[in-house]
């Protein structure tokens, strides 16, 4: 081989070599861009809590509430928002052992979170609201919960109600309303909706 051609592809060789490694450099930055930007969409999130010895008891027959609304009429519910037929009704627990026990320095207050009881169907995530549930039951109503007090407060399924410190008896009391919501012109028919509630401290 002459040494014109050796030359040449000497420097073809080279050149082969440059492409590779700028190849090898352009695929390195954009796998660390990648990785980069993934790092950046992530996060972590930590769950902390506490558990310890039941201080609260639930009076016998509010453990299973039942609260009967009155019979409202269609009329009362014809557009979506309308609410109407709230009942009164209250929860109360004996807090017998003070909830700032020795065990339990930092605790004074009890509230209720309010939970679904499980089923995908029992209420709506946009309002918050108890789904009805009764078989051949009234169409577009929910039972919406609100608190007692004054400010009326909408209690939407996974909030927690208001705190209550017991009294010197140990009871706490918890009041609340609950009524008929309206997702659109209702129909008649039996209305019936469940809820779960469990005791918190702080």
């Amino acid at each position: 081989m002459e040494s014109s051609e050796v030359y040449k592809s000497y420097i073809k060789d080279i050149d082969m070599n440059k492409m590779k490694l700028a190849l090898l450099v352009a695929g390195s930055l954009v796998a660390g861009a990648s990785t980069s930007a993934f790092a950046e969409g992530q996060g972590t999130i930590e769950f902390k809590g506490r558990l310890f010895d039941e201080t609260c008891t639930i009076k016998p027959g509010d453990e299973k509430k039942v609260v009967d609304l009155d019979a409202v009429s269609v009329q009362t519910l014809t557009k979506a928002t309308d609410e109407g037929g709230y009942k009164p009704f209250d929860i109360t627990v004996n807090c017998s052992t003070p909830i700032s026990s020795t065990t339990n320095p930092n605790l004074t207050q009890v509230a209720m979170n309010f939970e679904p009881t499980g089923e995908t169907t029992d209420w709506d995530a946009t309002t918050g609201n108890l789904m009805n549930v009764a078989p051949s039951g009234a169409k577009n109503v929910q039972v919406k919960i609100i608190t007692g007090d004054n400010a009326r407060t909408h209690i939407k399924i996974g909030d927690r109600g208001q705190w209550v410190t017991p009294d010197a008896n140990g009871d706490a009391v918890f009041k609340y309303f609950g009524g008929y919501y309206a997702t659109g012109k209702t129909e008649a028919g039996p209305v019936n909706a469940k809820v779960m509630y469990t005791l918190v401290y702080q």
